[in-house]
């Protein structure tokens, strides 16, 4: 999957879960599904609600997300689901595969998300991000996606 599609993926998944009150979550990608065990405590917690998304799912999430973003006026630039569309964007842009996203791990008494994926090489990696690395990461890549949309008379002004 490229960066636009685990981002657009993530991104659906999270104002779902962001809808149902979720909390805590380990997301899994396998193959055209993605496995959600999920909480309503904030992590580290139990999950004990399993979801499950299929292409189809996310296709009608999105669809809805758009909707529902064209109607709303500020959005929260932290919110699950901005972050998840930032941790998709990422990976693909290493042109890996995501194997799993987590929320529900502790680092001492600090909480990480924990990204796991594979390069295009077979090598895993396993990212563990605190907040304000998330942070980081979030306003990264919202300036790529907003350089990405200036036209090219704007962005040489801009230089």
């Amino acid at each position: 999957m490229s960066a636009i599609a685990w981002s657009k993926a993530l991104r659906a998944i999270g104002q779902d879960l962001e809808a149902r009150g979720i909390k805590t979550f380990v997301i899994r990608c396998e193959a055209d599904l993605y496995v959600v065990e999920a909480g309503y405590q904030s992590p580290p917690a139990l999950t004990p609600v399993t979801l499950y998304y299929t292409l189809d799912d996310i296709e009608q999430l999105d669809r809805e997300g758009r909707e529902d973003n064209r109607d709303s006026g500020v959005k929260d630039f932290l919110s699950l689901s901005q972050i998840l569309r930032a941790i998709g964007s990422y990976v693909g842009r290493r042109g890996a595969r995501l194997l799993s996203v987590s929320n529900n791990v502790l680092t001492g008494t600090m909480p990480v998300v924990k990204i796991e994926y594979e390069t295009a090489q077979g090598e895993r990696v396993v990212d563990d991000r605190t907040g304000s690395a998330i942070y980081d990461l979030c306003v990264s890549i919202h300036k790529l996606r907003g350089r990405s949309r200036l036209r090219p008379f704007d962005w040489e002004a801009s230089v």
